[in-house]
């Protein structure tokens, strides 16, 4: 009788995991559409099985099966924390996660804003219910031998999943589907091809094989092939030499999107949209992973794309990179309203050529206002970082702009928040429009990415339908805006373009043409430029040219 109730506690708890795991797929991945094969989906539910089947095995060796509630609750917070996760940075947790943790300082509770509670609470639920189904059984007998039994069919269920998943996608059987080589693209770019054959259960094993690996600088190798080293020779065509003819200033605003460029939300940088000498594309799309900011400053920079998997700048920060304030005839200055340790910038700074950081301050008006001192000071060559605009936007208290109170809270703390950066932006914008040195200066001024998920997206559009707002937040792009004494006609380009479409954009305006590195992207500005690559080659071939330091050369 005790092992027959084992085997139904076994059952119920197998049920449970495999139940709540499908479930968090559903959840996690919905915004991807994915519609897999009969046989990918086959494979993707014998592996989800195997993992329930896997924890559901403790049960033989417990004689309190009470403590199956607590591994359970266990379970739940490690889904909800990863679909919080998922839906802040688009990816799940892994080890990069917990190796950024310390690198985050004042960002923790951001994450804290994509809490769904209808759906989080839904996994403790579930575990709330099979708690009462078995109340009544308190204990029985250990059985070491149904343990064995278990984890056997558990690990033939795996592997049998696994050899679905390889047929179904005409790739090499792997036994051992623990190689990080393999894992890796569900972390990364690629995810969706991998998810569909692996469980969420299994990521605590990877992040422990993993963090040691991360920790110590240990990444894998990726070879460049003849063809890609035939690709980078039509890609990077000119001279070193070169030397910038112009001041420039870069600024990054943290979370830009182009919605709330309007004259209510941020009547400052609007108005420089309508400059005679701005060129202002507004479809810009991000091709951050993860929504790493020091992934943002590295595309405005230098044109390349981040690593599959893991922020650029904890891994390859001695790398050399091709660096565009690197060509300027003076010293380069980087303002930053956080301490050099976030995002490792004490080492990246230097990496993307600016030789003196400075540490301000994260109120937007006085960085802005430091950042106007430094013109004066005769600085030429600027990078300024804001943070304030990070989720949770806490800055709105600085907005005055009214809203309505009744509106989704993320979308009033998004905009105020903009609002009030934009304050200080002022300071910056009005020096362009009066004082006739700074008028010489190329000025960027774009996002670092994007960072609302989709269904904030989609409940702040439904509410700016309905009060006819005239917003577009579910249009998901950031805006790019260049002042430059060389641009003429208030230009505006409307069609879609991409991130590393910046960097030969602005490139252009500084002297900087005939530099060798030409970038993946196109000059949004020269109509008659074609891609020169597809985004996801140059996402491939960008990773291998990190990975190898390819510009050492």
């Amino acid at each position: 009788m005790k092992n027959k109730e084992n085997w139904i506690i076994f059952g119920l708890f197998t049920a449970l995991v495999f139940v709540e795991t499908l479930l968090f797929d559903h959840f996690a991945f919905r915004e991807l559409a994915l519609q897999p094969s009969f046989m990918e989906l086959l494979s993707q539910w014998l592996a989800k099985l195997a993992a329930a089947m896997l924890f559901a095995s403790v049960t033989f060796l417990l004689r309190d099966k009470r403590w199956l509630i607590l591994l359970s609750v266990i379970i739940d917070t490690w889904f909800v924390a990863n679909l919080i996760y998922m839906r802040n940075n688009h990816i799940l947790l892994d080890a990069e996660a917990f190796n950024m943790s310390g690198n985050l300082h004042g960002y923790f509770w951001s994450v804290l804003i994509y809490i769904e509670w209808g759906i989080d609470l839904l996994f403790y639920g579930l575990t709330a219910l099979f708690a009462i189904v078995f109340h009544w059984i308190k204990r029985s007998e250990r059985s070491g031998v149904a343990w064995l039994v278990v984890v056997a069919l558990s690990v033939g269920l795996r592997l049998a999943g696994e050899g679905l998943y390889t047929a179904s996608r005409d790739v090499p059987f792997d036994p051992f589907p623990f190689v990080r080589e393999r894992r890796e693209p569900v972390y990364g770019t690629h995810f969706p091809t991998t998810v569909a054959y692996t469980s969420v259960l299994y990521s605590p094993l990877y992040i422990l094989l993993d963090y040691p690996l991360m920790i110590n600088g240990i990444q894998p190798v990726r070879p460049l092939t003849d063809e890609d080293y035939a690709r980078m020779e039509t890609l990077c065509q000119g001279g070193d030499s070169v030397t910038l003819d112009g001041p420039l200033i870069i600024v990054l605003l943290e979370s830009l999107e182009n919605w709330v460029v309007t004259p209510d939300i941020m009547p400052n940088l609007y108005r420089l949209t309508q400059n005679d000498h701005t060129f202002y594309a507004n479809r810009i799309h991000t091709q951050i992973v993860g929504a790493p900011s020091a992934d943002g400053q590295m595309i405005v920079n230098t044109g390349l794309l981040p690593i599959n998997a893991g922020a650029t700048c904890l891994h390859y920060d001695g790398n050399t990179y091709p660096a565009i304030m690197k060509l300027a005839p003076q010293k380069a200055v980087c303002l930053l309203p956080h301490d050099t340790c976030v995002w490792n910038q004490t080492h990246m700074s230097p990496a993307y050529g600016y030789d003196t950081t400075i540490c301000y301050c994260d109120i937007d008006t006085v960085l802005f206002q430091k950042l106007d001192s430094l013109v004066d000071d005769g600085w030429r060559y600027i990078q300024c970082i804001t943070q304030s605009t990070h989720a949770p936007f806490v800055n709105e208290h600085y907005s005055s702009l009214p809203l309505d109170k009744n509106m989704p809270w993320v979308m009033y703390n998004f905009i105020r928040g903009f609002n009030a950066l934009d304050d200080g932006l002022g300071y910056l914008i009005r020096k362009i429009e009066t004082d006739t040195l700074m008028q010489q200066y190329t000025v960027v001024i774009t996002g670092d990415h994007r960072i609302l998920h989709y269904e904030c997206r989609e409940a702040m559009q439904r509410y700016a339908d309905k009060h006819e707002m005239g917003l577009h937040p579910s249009d998901d792009c950031l805006p790019l805006v260049i002042y430059s004494p060389r641009i003429s006609g208030n230009p505006h380009y409307t069609a879609d373009a991409y991130q590393m479409d910046i960097y030969p954009t602005y490139r252009a305006l500084v002297g900087a043409q005939d530099y060798r590195w030409r970038s993946f992207g196109i000059n949004l500005m020269d109509s008659t430029q074609k891609r020169p690559i597809r985004e996801d080659e140059a996402y491939r071939l960008s990773d291998r040219l990190i990975r190898n330091n390819y510009f050492q050369r």
